[in-house]
């Protein structure tokens, strides 16, 4: 496996809506769009590669017919890796996913055991008291939920569920975290939220513990709002929106429907570094300023990332600053040449006035030149926050080479 740093952790994946699949809510068709919107923003990506029936898979990851050009995109680029999330003899019966076997043979990401957090005693009677509680309400809603995510292979989803519910709940138990009693409470009054519960603690709290750390962890503005449910300590201190700013962006730099062929786009018109630090300065904007407002609606992210990415405060202070330039250099020029009248008279004041003047000016030109990085732009940047700054000097870069930022939509 060939891995370029920084290397993230894919969020494509939001189980968090799953607790809406009894009123028929599920990741809507945008999340196919999330793995093609974090891939130019990071060295390699890491995919996992549940086991899924086929229709399960296209609805959250991409179409099957997809897979030959995705493999394609991974031989040749390195910047999207795949792993598998049990042992490959579990895989069996899945012929669509034979392609990443025969081509990629795709290492098994396997944490640390469960054994490593307590004494088989314990850790039996934790399994235990967790199916014991279950059998009141919980199992029957996972199994319910599984009826209606894969219909065809129900007895399997449920089985997949359950352990990952029950590896969440043994080790958030075994490291003694308060949490393990708020969710027994939950599988008993609330199977859904419960189960929602479950989900983000594995995300956050026990992925953590046991698994690959990657240098960055994507999740999914809905997992990151699920998050609000957990009491403050569990919460998570950075908070980073990969997949919004990255569809913002595949939107606005490349005219290339969402999908594998943004990706290429931007991967080959954009340098990494520039996209990372682009993408990081509109997370900086979003948390600094705007991080209540969408948590309080989630819709508004689209809007403020559009607001921050048209900001004129540093466009407009290099006009105003451009406008002042003339009066400056006047100013300047008679100031020099009043001494000089003052001792030479009129003839002399008059030349020494205007080849001052033109001195200043050929000097204020260079001075104030917007062609590089001039006074007028370090003046119009002065004291405006950094994330301002690289955006205007990401769009300022690539409209220079003939990449018009403001045509394309």
């Amino acid at each position: 496996m060939r891995l370029q740093k920084p290397v993230a952790t894919a969020a494509v994946l939001d189980r968090s809506k799953v607790s809406g699949l009894l009123n028929n809510v599920l990741c809507d068709k945008s999340t196919e769009n999330n793995l093609y919107a974090q891939i130019p923003f990071c060295g390699s990506l890491i995919l996992p590669i549940p086991i899924f029936s086929e229709d399960l898979f296209e609805r959250i990851l991409f179409r099957i017919s997809d897979i030959p050009d995705v493999i394609d995109f991974i031989k040749e680029s390195g910047r999207l890796q795949v792993i598998l999330t049990d042992p490959p003899s579990k895989y069996e019966g899945l012929n669509y996913l034979d392609p990443f076997f025969q081509e990629l043979n795709p290492p098994f990401l396997q944490g640390c055991p469960t054994s490593m957090f307590g004494e088989e005693k314990e850790i039996t009677a934790t399994q235990d008291r967790f199916l014991t509680v279950g059998k009141v309400r919980f199992l029957n809603f996972v199994k319910e939920m599984c009826e209606k995510i894969e219909p065809s292979s129900t007895r399997a989803s449920f089985y997949r569920n359950i352990q990952q519910c029950l590896g969440t709940y043994t080790i958030l138990k075994l490291e003694r975290y308060s949490i393990a009693e708020s969710i027994e409470n939950l599988m008993i009054d609330d199977p859904p939220e419960a189960f929602v519960q479950l989900v983000v603690a594995e995300s956050f709290i026990v992925e953590p513990l046991r698994n690959l750390r990657c240098d960055l962890d994507n999740y999914t503005l809905e997992e990151l709002m699920e998050t609000k449910n957990l009491p403050i300590v569990y919460q998570p201190r950075e908070i980073h929106f990969p997949c919004e700013i990255g569809r913002f962006l595949l939107r606005k730099l490349t005219y290339a429907p969402l999908g594998l062929r943004a990706c290429n786009d931007l991967i080959d018109h954009y340098n990494a570094y520039d996209l990372q630090k682009v993408q990081t300065s509109l997370n900086e904007a979003i948390v600094t300023n705007h991080l209540d407002a969408i948590f309080r609606n989630v819709g508004e992210i689209s809007e403020i990332l559009e607001n921050v990415w048209n900001d004129k405060t540093i466009p407009n202070r290099v006009r105003n600053i451009q406008i002042g330039v003339p009066v400056s250099i006047a100013a300047l020029g008679a100031i020099v040449a009043g001494p000089i009248g003052f001792l030479a008279g009129g003839f002399l004041s008059e030349l020494g006035f205007k080849v001052v003047e033109k001195a200043a000016e050929k000097y204020a030109d260079k001075l104030f030149s917007v062609k590089g990085e001039g006074l007028t732009e370090r003046l119009a940047k002065f004291r405006t926050k950094s994330y301002q700054v690289n955006i205007y000097d990401f769009k300022e870069k690539y409209n220079k080479t003939g990449f018009d930022l403001t045509s394309v939509n």
